[in-house]
C-alpha cells in the first residue's frame, strides 16, 4: 500500500511539474509571440491588446485633440474629411452629443516639430484637457512627403528612424505629462511605395519602425498604437491619392473603421 501511495504522489507530482511548464510557457507567448517564432523570422506588429479600463465610455468623450502631419490634416481626401472626420462623426452619431474637435497637425511635419509644438503653452492647456488624443508622425521623417523616392541612402534612413524613436518618445511623455489619463492613439505607418520600385527598400524600414514604435508604446499606459500597414498592403492603387503617398477617401475611411475598432 506505501508503495502504490509513493507512486501515486510522484504521478501526481510529474503531472503538476508538466502543467506548471505548459502555463509558464503559454504565459510567455502571450507576453511576446516572436518567442515561438523561428530565428530572424520577421514578425509583423501586431495590435495593440485592449486593456481593461483603458478607454473612456463613447458617451464621456467631449474634447478631441489630434496632432501630427498631414494624414491627420486629411490631405487627399475630395471629402476633406480625413480619417479624423470620420472618427468623429460616427461618436457624435453613437453619443447624440457634440463633440469638440482641436485638429493641431502641420502639413510635412516631422517629429522634431511635432516634440516642440506640445510644449507650447495653448497645446498644453488642450491637451490637458482632452478626452482623446490622436496623432500620426514618421513618414516625412522617413520619406520626407513628396512621395517620389530617389536613391535611399541605407545609412541616413537608419539614422532618421533612430532620431524619430527618440523624439517619439518625448512625444509621448509629454503627452502624458499634460494628461495622465487620455487615451492616445497612434497611427503607425503604411508603405505607400510597396508596389513601386523602391519597395525593397522601404518595406522593412516601415515595419521595422511600426515594431519600434509599438515597444516605446509599451511604456505608457493608455497608448494605443493602432496598425495601417496591412490595410494599403497590395491595395495601393485602390486607396492611396494621385500622389501615391496619402490616402484617398476611401483610404482614410479604412483608417477611420481601424481606429473606431479600436475604440470599442
Amino acid at each position: 500500500m506505501r508503495s502504490s501511495g509513493t507512486r501515486l504522489w510522484r504521478l501526481f507530482g510529474l503531472l503538476s511539474l508538466a502543467s506548471f511548464i505548459l502555463f509558464a510557457a503559454g504565459f510567455v507567448f502571450a507576453l511576446d509571440p516572436r518567442q515561438l517564432a523561428p530565428e530572424g523570422a520577421a514578425v509583423r506588429p501586431q495590435p495593440s491588446a485592449k486593456q481593461p479600463g483603458v478607454l473612456p465610455t463613447t458617451e464621456g468623450i467631449r474634447q478631441i485633440v489630434a496632432l501630427g502631419d498631414s494624414l491627420t490634416r486629411g490631405v487627399g481626401d475630395a471629402d476633406g474629411q480625413g480619417y479624423l472626420g470620420r472618427v468623429r462623426q460616427a461618436l457624435e452619431k453613437k453619443t447624440g452629443q457634440s463633440i469638440t474637435l482641436a485638429n493641431l497637425a502641420i502639413n510635412g511635419q516631422e517629429s522634431p516639430s511635432l516634440a516642440a509644438q506640445i510644449t507650447q503653452t495653448q497645446v498644453k492647456q488642450l491637451l490637458a484637457e482632452a478626452d482623446l488624443v490622436f496623432f500620426t508622425i514618421g513618414g516625412n521623417d522617413l520619406f520626407k512627403q513628396s512621395g517620389e523616392l530617389a536613391d535611399i541612402d541605407e545609412k541616413k534612413l537608419t539614422e532618421a528612424t533612430e532620431r524619430l524613436a527618440v523624439n517619439f518618445e518625448q512625444i509621448l511623455k509629454h503627452i502624458r505629462e499634460q494628461n495622465p489619463e487620455a487615451p492616445i492613439f497612434y497611427a503607425s505607418l503604411y508603405n505607400p511605395f510597396g508596389d513601386t520600385e523602391a519597395a525593397p527598400d522601404t518595406i522593412q524600414p516601415v515595419l521595422d519602425w511600426n515594431s519600434a514604435a509599438a515597444s516605446i508604446a509599451a511604456k505608457y499606459p493608455r497608448v494605443l498604437v493602432v496598425p495601417t500597414y496591412d490595410l494599403f498592403a497590395g491595395k495601393e492603387q485602390t486607396y492611396l491619392y494621385t500622389d501615391h503617398f496619402h490616402p484617398n477617401s476611401a483610404g482614410y475611411e479604412r483608417i477611420a473603421e481601424r481606429m473606431l475598432q479600436a475604440l470599442e
